[in-house]
């Protein structure tokens, strides 16, 4: 597996290619304001050619380069279709106090729990991750010990979810249930800040701590 970062716009976000060394196939993990043009120069540059773009949430800074992108690569546009809304009606995002140009788009395959998405010889294994947004999807690799997790847990710390349709309780849930049962050895490749590890965050996140801690009272 080769993997390619590429942290781009306001917020510093994360876009991710990923690609089969033996087959050249590739995917792209979101797409952030102005990564479209550094994407494309290292897939020709390292011969791979992208066959999916996943947006792991509808999120603007994660996805207002779907288009350009779609339109230099032809590749299928994919995610849960409880953020499709976002990528259709990208206005929406205004609600959000977060926002530059997007064109809209329909994605042409959505992404269920249960899922998998075959990349090559890469087999990512789909889970259904909402909390920061309903429809956000984290994408696990188990044979290369790889999680792309969005912006559902960061190092240190964990996804907002007083954004619209964001909830604290489904988000610590989707952690509890598809990311705390991850081996430790897992790379997490967030969508913002540096990688980390499924068990490093077990050990030192104050809010896995208060996720996984029994409540009392």
């Amino acid at each position: 597996m080769k993997i390619f970062v590429f942290t781009c716009g306001p917020y510093d976000t994360h876009a991710y290619l990923v690609g089969d060394e033996a087959s050249g196939e590739a995917m792209v993990v979101d797409a952030p304001p102005d990564s479209a043009t550094s994407i494309m120069e290292a897939a020709r540059e390292n011969r791979l050619t992208i066959r999916y773009i996943v947006n792991t949430h509808g999120h603007w800074d994660h996805m207002a380069d779907n288009a350009e992108l779609k339109r230099l690569t032809g590749a299928a546009l994919l995610c849960h279709a409880d953020d499709e809304v976002l990528l259709r009606e990208p206005d929406r995002m205004r609600a959000y106090g977060l926002m530059e140009p997007c064109e809209p788009m329909t994605a042409d395959r959505h992404l269920n729990h249960g899922d998998t998405l075959a990349v090559g010889a890469l087999t990512f294994r789909v889970a259904h991750c909402p909390g920061h947004s309903p429809g956000l999807i984290v994408l696990h690799e188990p044979t290369e010990k790889v999680c792309f997790c969005g912006d559902l847990i960061f190092a240190g710390s964990v996804g907002r979810s007083d954004f619209p349709g964001g909830s604290w309780d489904a988000l610590a849930k989707s952690i509890r249930e598809n990311i705390l049962t991850l081996p430790d050895d897992t790379r997490l490749l967030c969508g913002h800040g540096p990688a980390t590890t499924v068990g490093h965050e077990r050990a030192t996140n104050p809010f896995v701590r208060e996720i996984v801690a029994p409540r009392r009272g």
